[in-house]
């Protein structure tokens, strides 16, 4: 029995018309899927475990993710503060790796629990500024880091002062690599972190 032209229009919308909710709601479903395995992966502000080690983390208070949302938390850490300026004392530290569409958008940011309550200092985790002793060259200095772990980068134009990039940046790494950068006699005036804020 042949069906009318009228039928073999109906049945084809309701075809399409079934097609398209399926494929809405098979692609709805793998966005949730996606969605929950993000969220749990190491690094992710939900996972509380870090990217590096799988290591627990204090979770991060809002006033920081607000200012790196989406961020992975590659290191963390409760012993001395990275700074060197006594007194030293302990405080709760993240080594954030901020999101972004391209490589060079993305920083790792140290972020720092301050001593005052609410407040979090954050810095570049991968750069230092070093100040130079007057009449001493960037190439003097060059010939005496150690190549594999530290890579002068360039310049603050402001202060004139070195930015040396470490190659580890946990906070362990920071406070060593500060420790050994201010140790450098008869080069080195001074060494600090390298302050970060983030663009409005």
């Amino acid at each position: 029995m042949a069906i009318s032209k009228r039928e073999r229009t109906l049945s084809i919308w309701i075809g399409i018309a079934i097609g398209v909710a399926c494929s809405s709601m098979l692609f709805r479903y793998a966005l949730e899927e996606k969605e929950e395995r993000s969220s749990n992966r190491p690094g992710n502000y939900d996972s509380l475990l870090t990217a590096s080690e799988g290591k627990p983390f204090a979770p991060l208070p809002e006033a920081v993710t607000s200012i790196i949302p989406n961020g992975i938390v590659i290191y963390f850490d409760r012993n001395d503060s990275v700074s060197l300026v006594p007194p030293v004392t302990s405080s709760m530290k993240w080594v954030i790796e901020t999101a972004g569409s391209f490589r060079s958008e993305r920083l790792f940011i140290l972020v720092e629990k301050n001593p005052n309550p609410s407040v979090y200092d954050c810095y570049r985790a991968s750069e230092l500024y070093l100040a130079l002793v007057p009449g001493v060259s960037e190439q003097r200095l060059e010939k005496a880091l150690d190549e594999d772990r530290f890579r002068i980068i360039g310049r603050n134009e402001a202060t004139r002062e070195c930015i040396v990039q470490i190659k580890d940046f946990s906070p362990a790494g920071i406070r060593s690599s500060l420790r050994e950068l201010s140790d450098v006699e008869g080069l080195v005036e001074g060494v600090r972190l390298s302050p970060w804020k983030p663009r409005n």
